[in-house]
């Protein structure tokens, strides 16, 4: 039996479609992942001894992805606790940027951005480095399942 039509398709535009498809889900996988991690860091940092009277600390902490040197996605909130939170936002905001370089690919940068967090990270407080513990675990769990990683 012939029918009456012919389906012709655009290998190079289908392939790409995929493609967009594909990083789509990468990326929302990649960001449930980070986000978790530093969901968990922003929730030990509330329930530090020390006071962070600001709340520049914790609105300071957060993190962007790039693809190709452009940022695809950043995650900096406002601390419910404080003074003055929006300089922290601006503050992690703007360290996270300075640390983007012009690239080829993925790139996570995750900052608490206050000039004196490696101080009060050095005196055994949780700020940022929590976040980079499990971080590899988040991710494999998030593409897990994906389906990607098995």
């Amino acid at each position: 039996m012939k029918f009456g039509f012919e389906i012709t398709t655009d290998m190079k535009a289908l392939s790409r479609e995929i493609e967009k498809e594909i990083e789509k889900e990468a990326l929302t996988l990649l960001i449930d992942a980070i986000e978790t991690s530093v969901e968990r860091v922003r929730k030990k940092q509330l329930n530090q001894p020390y006071q962070d009277h600001t709340g520049n600390l914790l609105s300071s902490t957060g993190f962007i992805i790039y693809k190709d040197g452009k940022v695809v996605h950043k995650n900096f909130k406002e601390s419910p606790i404080g003074t003055d939170k929006a300089t922290g936002l601006e503050e992690g905001l703007k360290a996270a940027l300075s640390e983007l370089r012009e690239s080829t690919g993925w790139g996570v940068v995750m900052v608490a951005g206050m000039d004196y967090a490696s101080w009060v990270e050095g005196k055994s407080y949780t700020v940022i480095l929590d976040a980079t513990t499990d971080i590899d675990d988040f991710i494999t769990e998030s593409f897990r399942k994906f389906g990607i990683i098995e």
